[in-house]
């Protein structure tokens, strides 16, 4: 690949997470949520990610 095409995904990808914390942030702030319920967010998204992995891996679909 490329080194102009690689550093252009890498940047694309450093934007787009930062605009998705910048809107989780407004939205944790517009819902008045506290810490604990915002950092459950990545933590299930960790969990449905390392599921997903398991079953592809296993087999089990």
């Amino acid at each position: 690949m490329p080194f102009n095409r690689l550093a252009l995904i890498l940047v694309f990808v450093i934007a787009a997470a930062a605009v998705t914390v910048w809107l989780a942030m407004l939205a944790a702030a517009a819902f008045s949520l506290p810490q604990a319920a915002t950092a459950l967010v990545p933590l299930a998204l960790l969990a449905f990610v390392l599921v997903r992995l398991l079953r592809d891996r296993t087999g089990d679909s």
